[in-house]
């Protein structure tokens, strides 16, 4: 949003010809409006409602955006004939491998960048059309593959159109990784940069649950679909995300940055030095990325699995599953209002802690005690959801409050070079590779989840150690990278 002009009283004692301003008769000073402040940008509360507005318009878009990919790609994968591992590789480990190659010279490029658009927005315009456009491509994989499987067979090469769907969908899941990598980090970093730390819980409340209600909108009313009207959602969704997210870039404004402290790396091996040395020297980061690391493996390597535990283990229908994830959703929209409240009241990581815990507790239940669809509608919604919910809000507060704010770009994206790029890599292949050497059974992946939560709750003790060390609560200071720093 634009800077809005500081509102306040005259306070010089200086007189006018109606008098001084404690004169009797005088008219009586206009009230001053409360001034919202981000770095430089300044905000009534008028901006601020607007700047919300469009800022959750763009995230529900977002939400969306993204379900569609991570729903859709194993139940396709899996019809395609395609084996456990190889699902896990393109959902993950793909990902991983784009992270682990470009984020840190983006991060690091987007802290540096000074122009009028910001040092956010101008990577978020030419990344938005591009992951959109590639998004597309994989709704459209099996006619591009048919296509492309006539032409090869015109040339006497015997290969099925599964064979040739597979590679096209492989690639184009490899642009969608790369363009959807650069929109999630730094549309985040863009959240720290514009919205005032005084109302940045509130906002992660409100972002949360507007997320949340495009996961419902998503699984009740699309899901049931993505198979059998592939293209149609494929293109729509698509379409209608490009003109929420552009139109999201167009109206929020950032503020002006100071030019950047450091020197600017020279060549491709200095960036990854300085990145690495940056994201792992100083403590409470290091742990907080081993802590992601593991709670990534644990879940988003695990869902592609879920999914296919529901349909093809439990054997409920696409629209049964579709409403079960959509009622879970809606539990947690209404969730995250007392979430909100108990991080302003007792701070994010200690929620965050607990919260933790007991998503560790219920993927050791999970196994035992889902047997059918009605028990599996029981535990997402009930015993899932709660430490979910409190664990996405609780986790994106603490993230804006742990990292320092001069190099948040680079220290953030570290979650997604090392905790989900690195991670992904291996995780998402192992993951599937022992779901095959089960013999298929998707009730494994509780076992796997649980093994991976509790070496993440080990690694949230030494956060919470080093945090209480840096001031904890009530003055807890980010550290800046470097040498007094790892000290």
């Amino acid at each position: 949003m634009p800077d809005m002009p500081d509102m306040q009283t005259n306070t010089s004692g200086a007189s006018d010809s109606s008098g001084s301003p404690g004169a009797p008769g005088a008219p009586a000073a206009a009230p001053a409006r409360k001034i919202h402040r981000a770095g430089t940008l300044r905000y009534t509360m008028a901006g601020i409602v607007m700047l919300f507005m469009w800022l959750l318009w763009g995230d529900f878009g977002f939400t969306i955006f993204e379900e569609i990919f991570g729903r859709f790609l194993p139940l396709y994968m899996k019809d395609l004939g395609a084996s456990n591992t190889m699902i896990g590789v393109l959902t993950g480990s793909l990902g991983g491998i784009v992270n682990l190659l470009f984020l840190p010279g983006i991060s690091i490029a987007s802290d540096r960048h000074r122009g009028p658009r910001g040092r956010r927005i101008p990577f978020l315009l030419w990344s938005t059309p591009c992951a959109v456009a590639s998004l597309i491509l994989i709704g459209f994989s099996s006619e591009i593959g048919g296509w492309l499987q006539a032409l090869l067979g015109g040339a006497s090469v015997e290969v099925t159109v599964a064979t040739v769907t597979l590679v096209m969908l492989s690639i184009f899941v490899g642009m969608y990784h790369f363009f959807n990598m650069v929109l999630v980090n730094l549309y985040n970093c863009l959240l720290r940069d514009v919205v005032p730390p005084a109302l940045m819980a509130r906002f992660l409340a409100l972002f949360r649950i507007v997320s949340t209600l495009g996961r419902f909108v998503f699984s009740w009313y699309v899901f049931p679909h993505i198979l059998t009207h592939r293209e149609l959602v494929f293109l729509g969704i698509g379409m209608i995300y490009l003109a929420a997210f552009m139109l999201m870039c167009w109206r929020v404004k950032e503020g002006e940055y100071a030019p950047p402290a450091t020197e600017k790396p020279k060549g491709i091996l200095s960036t990854y030095i300085t990145y690495f040395r940056d994201c792992l020297t100083v403590p409470v980061y290091r742990n907080f990325l081993f802590m992601y690391a593991c709670v990534t493996v644990a879940s988003t390597c695990a869902m592609p699995f879920v999914t296919l535990y529901t349909r093809d283990t439990i054997g409920l229908s696409m629209e049964q599953i579709g409403k079960a994830f959509a009622w879970g959703w809606l539990a947690a929209a209404v969730a995250y209002i007392p979430f909100g409240y108990l991080c302003d009241k007792v701070s994010p990581m200690r929620v965050a802690a607990c919260a933790l815990s007991g998503l560790m507790l219920a993927w050791g239940v999970g196994y035992f005690a889902i047997r059918d669809g009605t028990s599996w509608l029981v535990y997402w919604v009930v015993v899932q959801m709660a430490p979910g919910t409190a664990w996405n809000l609780s986790f994106t507060a603490l993230t804006m409050q742990l990292f320092h704010q001069g190099k948040f770009a680079q220290l953030s994206s570290g979650l997604n070079v090392l905790g989900y790029g690195v991670t992904s890599i291996a995780g998402n292949f192992l993951c599937g590779k022992f779901i095959d050497l089960t013999g298929g059974n998707y009730q494994m992946i509780f076992v796997w989840s649980f093994f991976w939560f509790a070496l993440g709750v080990g690694f949230m003790a030494l956060v919470y150690r080093h945090w209480k060390r840096l001031g904890g609560a009530d003055d807890y200071t980010a550290p800046l990278p470097g040498k007094s720093a790892s000290t």
